[in-house]
């Protein structure tokens, strides 16, 4: 008798949430397969097979981004300086992250400048609206989510012009009790969630991929102007040999004093400069002449006998013994000279 055997396999699967991350972690997927056939043309109760089921295992992937794309320029002194980073759950459970900010003390080189200071103090926060900023150790993150972080800082006073701060944010995926989440070991059991970690290396940071943490660095450059003065004085007259490279500092000599206002910083001018100076009493404030300033120059001097010829005219802001010149500016790298000249009494 001729047989004619024919089989369709029907999978019913159970309901599963679909996103960028995929099946939730913990989902039971549950399929059976029907056999249908005839015998000599005549159709055969089906044949049904047991159920299988097993449940989707827990990946853990994410991503942490500095987003400035470039240090952050700060001056000494400033504080709450801003770095922003985020971090993506591209795993396919909610999974809870501890951080860390940590500065780079090994001169490692972030976005072109080597670290070269290293005591800043770092704040971490958090927000999930990119409004309302919390304190940040751990957070749960749900799949798909990304959080919004800052690293704020306050600038030492004592840095100058080029100093680098390079920092380090580690995100580490963790459970809930805050222990480092693992990898499952061995072959996979279908009736258990196991674990499996998944996270990109990081090529930058020498981060290695699938060991459930991610590094993440940015930083600080200052660039502010970086100021010397230093005072010299010179004799242009005296009362015996007048104007003359042989003048003496004899009561009545006409003294021109420099003052060389050095902006070592390279990359910003100083603007709105005051300078003061406060004149012993053996010099006679009342004669105060030829008031300069002289901005752009490789260096200040003055010489005997010779009357400072360079700048443009100044205004003493000052009163009685005190002179003061104020809205100076003192260009990067270059030096500004302010002259005067006042007479011995």
């Amino acid at each position: 008798m001729n047989k004619i055997l024919s089989m369709v396999a029907i999978m019913a699967l159970s309901s599963m949430a679909v996103n960028a991350a995929g099946t939730t972690a913990g989902t039971d997927v549950s399929n059976t397969a029907t056999l249908s056939f005839t015998v000599g043309g005549v159709a055969q109760t089906d044949v049904t097979s047991n159920t299988d089921t097993f449940v989707v295992d827990k990946k853990i992937d994410f991503v942490l981004t500095n987003n400035d794309a470039a240090k952050i320029t700060v001056v000494p002194g400033e504080t709450g300086k801003i770095t922003t980073w985020s971090i993506t759950n591209e795993g396919n459970l909610a999974q809870k992250f501890s951080f860390t900010a940590t500065q780079l003390t090994g001169g490692e080189t972030v976005y072109g400048d080597a670290d070269t200071q290293d005591t800043e103090v770092l704040t971490v926060e958090s927000s999930t609206d990119g409004t309302t900023w919390t304190a940040l150790t751990s957070l749960e993150i749900a799949p798909d989510a990304t959080v919004s972080i800052r690293i704020k800082t306050d600038i030492n006073i004592a840095r100058v012009d080029g100093d680098v701060m390079n920092i380090q944010l580690e995100a580490v995926a963790v459970t809930a009790g805050g222990s480092v989440e693992t990898a499952t070991a061995g072959a996979d059991t279908a009736g258990v969630v196991d674990t499996v970690l998944a996270e990109s290396a990081d090529a930058i940071t020498g981060d290695v991929k699938e060991n459930g943490k991610y590094l993440a660095w940015g930083g600080y450059m200052v660039a502010a102007p970086n100021l010397s003065l230093a005072k010299d004085s010179c004799v242009i007259s005296d009362s015996v040999n007048g104007i003359s490279a042989n003048a003496k500092r004899l009561p009545g000599a006409k003294i021109l004093y420099i003052l060389d206002i050095n902006n070592v910083g390279t990359s910003t001018d100083a603007i709105d400069v005051s300078i003061t100076d406060v004149l012993p009493a053996t010099l006679d404030a009342s004669t105060i002449t030829n008031l300069k300033q002289d901005d752009g120059q490789t260096a200040c001097s003055c010489s005997n006998g010779v009357v400072y010829s360079g700048g443009t005219a100044a205004t003493n802001d000052g009163t009685g013994s005190t002179l003061t010149v104020s809205g100076l500016t003192i260009t990067k790298a270059k030096h500004n000279c302010v002259s005067f000249e006042v007479d011995i009494i």
